[in-house]
């Protein structure tokens, strides 16, 4: 038995267990008679792709819209489309002058027109109030040019330099020209009725003129307008 453990000496610990002799490996625990076993876990490389999402290009439809062209409309008035009244221009039976517009409306008592017409006056003549007829004759002419004549005449005012009476007429019978009368006829047309054509009396078409003339009382009001 000697003889034993001296020749497992070298080799390891000798140990005895009720004389059974046991070898334990040098370097290893005397509890443990194995080699501790050492489990290696490898985990696999998961590789995850992540498809690209493509984003769709986004186009922007830009819409230009140009305006049409402005449509003015311009009312021309006549004697078939004749002007409505002015506001403010009075109340009750009278004849209205707006001296810019060269036109004139004849009114009844209760708001009725009995005329509306164009006519040629001159210009800032004369100037806006109210005033009444004081004089009319059916035939007459001018007090400086005798030759210079007219009919219908309805005085309502004194022209500006107080010599001389404004009045409704119609277009006085005289071609003036260089200063005097050249030629027997109208000195204008009825076609430029609406325009300034006057020295400072109202010319009107000679129907036009005798309508008024005839309607017409002592005092009736005239309101002119600028």
């Amino acid at each position: 038995m000697q003889t034993l453990v001296k020749w497992l000496a070298p080799v390891g610990a000798v140990i005895i267990f009720g004389g059974v002799v046991a070898v334990a490996a040098s370097g290893e625990s005397s509890n443990t008679a194995a080699a501790t076993s050492t489990t290696s876990t490898t985990f696999a490389s998961t590789t995850t792709t992540v498809p690209v999402t493509t984003i769709p290009e986004t186009t922007t439809t830009t819409t230009t819209t140009t305006p049409g062209p402005t449509t003015t409309t311009v009312v021309v008035y006549s004697r078939e489309n004749p002007r409505p009244v002015p506001e403010k221009s009075g109340t009750g039976r009278r004849i209205v002058y707006a001296n810019m517009d060269n036109w004139v409306w004849i009114i009844e008592e209760d708001g009725t027109v009995a005329l509306s017409v164009p006519v040629s006056g001159r210009q800032f003549v004369p100037k806006p109030k109210t005033y009444k007829v004081f004089s009319k004759s059916e035939f007459s002419q001018s007090i400086f040019f005798p030759e210079i004549k007219m009919k219908w005449s309805t005085r309502f005012a004194i022209s500006p330099n107080g010599k001389n009476t404004i009045a409704f007429h119609e277009i006085p019978t005289c071609a003036w020209t260089g200063g005097h009368c050249n030629v027997k006829g109208l000195m204008q047309t009825e076609e430029q009725l609406g325009t300034f054509q006057s020295g400072g009396c109202i010319r009107m078409a000679s129907r036009d003129a005798e309508f008024l003339y005839n309607w017409v009382e002592m005092g009736t009001k005239v309101v002119v307008l600028a």
